[in-house]
């Protein structure tokens, strides 16, 4: 690639496709998921709004009112003609490094309308064949590294003219006629495979729902983005009704943002690698959303931060939904994944390096976890499930560009959610600034402060949240700065969105969220926990709290282990708990229609443990914990006691086992 932001180079977070002529999507590029999604709403809003479009334009666009996912996603599409007539589009979007706006790196913390954010723009950056100066000046001039972005949209519109020259090769060779029938045919057959795969898994209701704490600097407001997913035959329909409404704060999203935050899941996990990634997934799909939510804002809403604010939450509570689907299917049973990175933890840095000013969105998010599945734990460090080619840059790429040193970047222990099967730990990052001051650095965590979002399965525990923090150290030079201490979590922990100047000496430490676990952590293997703390992914003390496994340095205690686990199961059973039908349980956690790993529901709709036969019919027993009893690197603000969430344990009575596992908000907290 020829772009110059790391986030580009490291992170591929770009994307290309070929369109046809009315804009549907028929081919996408590896990068990200989400950007396939938005790119044909955005070519149809360029032929709506662009007015006269003759062959040789190059056409770009950032607003997220057209279809871009948010201004920073600079979209630059151009028709193809053949024969004198135009047949197809291509197009490509790029993540930018600055548009302009109230603050650095353009994710908009501090805005409060669409006017204090970048500007949005619909523009010919080559008309008839020949490059427009004053569009490229007025697209370049707007941001705080003017050369960085222009580097950016010359390699966008070379990646153009690129695929046109292909493009007239293979025309040259085949025909129109022949390439037309096969777009057409992709766009059909992957539509058949969809409906045949739809049709292998059980017609049922399922529920997400993600939380937002904090919506720009200042504010810790709770936002709520609330999905039910029904599932009929080879239909499925995304309903939103229950979000809450728009916002004073760029985390809103537009409504095509939100139909390609709900496409990500399922191109990801029912499309997986075996049917192509395009708008053949539109005749399968509805999206349904009053207006004027968050994830379907109106103008002027601003919504600089939809892409990491609640486009993210819609993917992630719609993923849930769509993870709760594929649980009911013993035959794709295998691709529930309930959270993955469920918070993009952005931070830019900008500052002055070599007499020049600089500045980037470092990639240290992609470094989170994934959940655990129903036979394997989850994967630590798993990038992102927006793009399969999400990579973590290297620290010495960003400290040869940016005026940092990486102090360490090291797996968190007891970051993936406790489970038969662990979820997927995260990476933490501690930084200083190094050879300017002042480094100036914007937050834009898009949640897991207070709750982590980061759920599992059928009794898997939550992962660890998404948190920051800043240690003040005063002048203390980087060489006296020791990689080896224990950094993470001193300090003042942030809020999810924060802006702050980091001076010589001061250090910034922070982690994107954990994988949940699958199952009862009490039903893991004891001889894996063991391992796990031998290795440095669980510790000891929490080892015997979630796990109720007891290790020594030869490993298993086997005889207390028995001991904890059957106390961890009496515990929760002699608990000061309430019983719940377990339908009011299962709604929150969305699974209506089965009862995962435990429980059997027999032909007249009695249900029971599988395990020692208890009846369910009369409810679940459910133990209201503190957020922070899933692990240490959870609602660290509060010591681990969220103000407004809870942990909701629903458990068996006959036997004590986890069923489910629910992070809550409290009625008095709203």
């Amino acid at each position: 690639t020829i772009s110059a932001s790391p986030i580009v180079v490291e992170g591929n977070d770009f994307n290309t496709g070929l369109f046809t002529a009315d804009g549907r999507l028929v081919i996408a590029g590896f990068g990200s998921t989400v950007h396939v999604g938005t790119m044909g709403s955005a070519i149809q809003g360029l032929m709506e709004a662009a007015g006269p479009i003759r062959e040789g334009d190059v056409l770009l666009t950032n607003d997220p009112f057209l279809g871009a996912l948010h201004q920073n996603d600079v979209i630059v599409a151009s028709p193809f003609y053949w024969e004198g007539e135009p047949v197809l589009w291509v197009g490509n979007v790029l993540h930018h490094p600055d548009v302009g706006g109230i603050d650095e790196g353009s994710f908009c913390i501090n805005a409060r309308n669409l006017y204090q954010e970048p500007p949005r723009y619909l523009l010919k950056i080559v008309e008839q064949g020949e490059w427009s100066v004053p569009a490229e000046r007025t697209f370049t001039t707007n941001s705080r590294l003017p050369e960085m972005v222009g580097l950016d949209l010359k390699a966008q519109v070379a990646s153009i003219h690129v695929a046109k020259t292909r493009l007239a090769e293979l025309l040259a060779e085949v025909g129109w006629p022949t390439l037309q029938a096969v777009m057409e045919q992709s766009l059909s057959v992957a539509a058949q495979q969809l409906q045949a795969r739809l049709a292998e898994i059980p017609d049922g209701r399922f529920s997400g729902v993600a939380y937002m704490d904090g919506d720009r600097v200042g504010s810790d407001r709770i936002l709520t983005i609330r999905v039910a997913l029904e599932k009929r035959g080879g239909h499925m329909r995304f309903d939103y009704t229950g979000t809450d409404p728009q916002v004073d704060a760029a985390v809103n999203c537009t409504e095509p943002a939100l139909w390609a935050a709900t496409a990500v899941p399922l191109y990801a996990f029912l499309c997986g690698g075996e049917i192509d990634w395009n708008d053949a997934l539109r005749a399968c799909m509805e999206v349904v959303v009053p207006p004027g939510t968050v994830v379907s804002a109106r103008f002027p809403a601003p919504v600089s931060i939809s892409t990491v604010g609640c486009r993210w939450l819609a993917t992630v509570a719609a993923g849930q939904a769509v993870a709760k689907m594929l649980s009911c299917s013993p035959r794709y049973q295998d691709r529930a994944v309930a959270s993955w990175n469920v918070s993009s933890h952005c931070v830019n840095l900008f500052g002055s390096k070599g007499g020049r000013r600089v500045g980037a969105l470092l990639s240290d998010h992609r470094g989170g976890g994934a959940a655990a599945r129903a036979q394997a734990d989850g994967i630590s460090h798993a990038g992102q499930v927006t793009s399969y080619a999400s990579f973590m840059g290297n620290v010495e790429e960003a400290e040869w560009k940016l005026p940092v040193l990486y102090l360490t970047r090291y797996p968190l222990p007891d970051s993936g959610g406790a489970g038969r099967w662990r979820g997927g730990l995260t990476a933490a990052s501690v930084l200083t600034p190094y050879g300017a001051d002042p480094v100036v650095v914007k937050i834009t965590n898009t949640a897991g402060t207070e709750q982590t979002n980061a759920l599992g399965l059928w009794g898997g525990w939550p992962g660890a949240g998404s948190l920051a923090g800043v240690i003040r150290q005063g002048c203390v030079a980087p060489e006296q700065l020791w990689p080896s201490d224990p950094w993470v979590g001193r300090g003042e922990v942030l809020p999810s969105k924060a802006d702050l100047i980091l001076r010589p000496g001061d250090v910034l430490w922070f982690f994107p969220p954990g994988g949940g676990g699958w199952g009862d952590p009490l039903d893991r293997n004891p001889q894996w926990v063991a391992d796990d703390v031998r290795d440095g992914r669980v510790s000891a003390e929490w080892a015997r709290r979630l796990y109720g496994v007891a290790t020594s340095d030869s490993g298993v205690d086997w005889e207390a282990t028995a001991r904890l686990r059957s106390a961890r199961r009496r515990d929760r059973l002699a608990s000061r708990s309430v019983r719940l039908p377990w339908q009011d349980v299962f709604a929150a956690q969305g699974g209506w229609v089965t009862v995962g790993d435990y429980g059997y529901l027999s032909p007249h709709g009695a249900l029971s443990c599988r395990r020692c036969g208890a009846s369910w019919d009369e409810g679940l027993v459910v133990a209201e914990l503190p957020i922070g009893a899933a692990g240490p690197w959870r609602a660290m603000r509060w010591g681990g006691e969220s103000p407004h969430f809870r942990l909701l344990v629903g458990v068996c009575p006959g036997c004590g086992t986890a069923v489910v596992v629910t992070e809550t908000l409290c009625p008095e907290g709203r």
